[in-house]
């Protein structure tokens, strides 16, 4: 028999040094009170029970989510002992509690009692392991009675009312929410953004179930590496539609708009570049006479343009400059992607830039948001552009632009308009905001590319589609002609494509195209408000309050000459 060397034997019989023996080490798992003192320590231990509701709605939907236990809202809801003859009289005594807690919260007073009720429930049951609580049916209950109650509690926090005037709630929500500024923004009091944060919620999904499942109008939201901004921009909130009109600038793109960047980054491999592009830019006073002439014609189509909408990187600042008085004089908002040049040793910058006109147009507010991920160029992309004569194709070529700090803004418009705008690969690219997007669930997603046609076969329809069917926001991405006729991928035979957009909302159905006919040169994009009867897990009604945008026609704009306008 074959034995084991002696200096062999000693190699494997010597004791596992401190930190291998810390990595096997039994670990404990966290108790309901050590979540609820990291997030809030404050909360833990205030007996005054004036309960902030998003607080609440924090704490019980963070413990839910890490033990699993709204699953059995689906099987299992509500509770028998309370409601055995009568289980929809629940919703109704929700509804009540709801309604009630508002009221307290309006002016600082004790929350009901059925709230400090369950709360203490919590607090009673502090050494209960995470992992316990689905099995306990009373803790269980608790959390969830809470969320309920702190949602319906929030109805339409901090989104535009048809009302004539804010009611309390609104107003103590909007001044308290406007204010904020580092770090983003948060409905919660008692809860560091740090930690995590509260945000309205325009659609709770209507499919599958998670944790968004419970709630019609609170989500929580993660907080990490992204900054998430909710701003209050009432706009017409009575109007039914909302005309778009698209500007597929630049007209023009060829391969000479691209070059190698003689930036660099430190231990890049040599199989990669650095690429930028850029093109010579256009004097102010004609952009603005062109703008001009687009509104106009735009205008004796539809009457009010709302928006004006540009594809990423179609202006630099002094374009965006030029444009920005010009259209938010007339009452539309500028939606625009912007683009700094690059240098030797400054990478560029590539963001987007809202300018939006406050009530009767005395003054505007703008907002920045840069890309998240930088464009890579590989072999099939760069023949697919014809940009083979001036980037090698044997390598992938890096955009050259500075990663800022990310921020995700949401604008709410209108009561079924909250806005939220991305630049191309942050569409596709799943992290880091797509959890935050499917949370709240805004209205209107507006994608801002540097593309090839937005055909329903392509990459863009895709991801579009997905936000389209959970949690229900309506997708529109734009890219501009130039790039659209650049395009030509090859080996297909495949002609020219003039589609600068597609459309994709939750009841329409397919996707739709958004060609820019040969002469014209913008579409007005007219959108029509529908509102849809959303419920959650639970079996609460928000109502038919749901808004969607959905299709409601496309007209193409024609420039006939430098001076006047004409269209079909």
């Amino acid at each position: 028999m074959h034995k084991t060397p002696k200096r062999i034997h000693k190699t494997l019989s010597v004791r596992p040094s401190a930190p291998f023996s810390l990595l096997n080490s039994k670990t404990r798992e966290v108790t309901i009170g050590e979540l609820l003192r990291y997030l809030s320590p404050q909360l833990a231990d205030d007996r005054s029970f004036r309960l902030w509701p998003p607080d609440i709605f924090a704490v019980a939907a963070s413990i839910l989510q890490k033990c699993g236990g709204y699953i059995p809202l689906v099987s299992h809801w509500p509770p028998k002992e309370d409601y055995k003859t009568n289980p929809k009289r629940w919703i109704k005594d929700i509804k009540k509690t709801g309604r009630r807690w508002r009221e307290a919260w309006v002016h600082s007073n004790r929350a009901p009692a059925e709230v400090v009720r369950w709360w203490k429930c919590i607090l009673g049951h502090e050494g209960v392991l995470l992992h316990e609580i689905p099995g306990n049916p009373t803790v269980c209950n608790a959390l969830l009675q809470l969320c309920a109650g702190a949602d319906e509690a929030s109805n339409g926090v901090a989104v535009p009312s048809l009302a004539r005037s804010e009611d309390a709630l609104q107003d103590l929500i909007r001044k308290y929410v406007a204010p904020q500024q580092r770090g983003g923004s948060t409905l919660c009091k008692m809860i560091d953004k740090s930690k995590l944060r509260v945000l309205p919620k325009l659609h709770a999904p209507q499919s599958g179930m998670t944790i968004r499942s419970i709630s019609h109008h609170l989500a929580v939201c993660p907080s990490g590496d992204v900054e998430t901004n909710w701003f209050w921009l009432p706009n017409s909130p009575k109007a039914h539609c909302l005309n778009l009109l698209l500007v597929p600038w630049p007209d023009v793109t060829t391969p000479s708009h691209f070059r190698m960047s003689e930036g660099s980054l430190r231990n890049m491999p040599s199989e990669f570049g650095f690429f930028t592009y850029d093109r010579p830019p256009e004097r102010p006073a004609v952009l603005r006479e062109k703008i001009k002439a687009l509104l106009e014609g735009a205008r004796a189509l539809v009457g009010t343009i709302d928006g004006v909408i540009l594809p990423e990187l179609a202006l630099n600042p002094f374009e965006h400059a030029a444009l920005r008085d010009v259209v938010t004089a007339g009452g539309a908002f500028l939606l625009t992607g912007v683009r700094q040049s690059s240098g030797l040793d400054r990478p560029g910058r590539n963001f987007l830039s809202l300018t939006v006109p406050l009530p009767a147009n005395l003054y505007t507010t703008s907002y920045e948001q840069d890309k998240h991920h930088r464009w890579l160029l590989d072999k099939r992309q760069i023949v697919q552009y014809g940009l083979g004569g001036m980037l090698d194709p044997r390598r992938s070529w890096w955009e050259y632009m500075r990663l800022q700090p990310r921020k995700l803004s949401f604008f709410a418009m209108r009561p079924w308009l909250t806005l939220c705008a991305l630049i191309c690969e942050d569409l596709a690219r799943q992290d880091p905001v797509t959890e935050i997007v499917r949370a709240v669930g805004p209205n209107l997603v507006v994608a801002l590319l540097m593309d090839g046609p937005q055909l329903a076969s392509r990459w863009s329809a895709r991801y579009a589609t997905v936000l389209a069917d959970d949690p229900g926001s309506s997708v529109l991405t734009l890219t501009s002609i130039g790039m659209s006729q650049l395009s030509r991928p090859p080996y297909t035979g495949a002609e020219k494509s003039r589609t600068i957009g597609l459309w994709k909302d939750a009841i329409t159905g397919a996707p739709i195209p958004i060609e820019l006919p040969t002469g014209a040169k913008a579409v007005v994009l007219s959108l029509v408000a529908e509102y849809k009867e959303e419920w959650t897990a639970d079996g609460r009604s928000d109502g038919g309050a749901s808004g969607y945008p959905v299709f409601g026609g496309a007209h193409p704009v024609y420039l006939s000459n430098h001076k006047g306008l004409s269209s079909t």
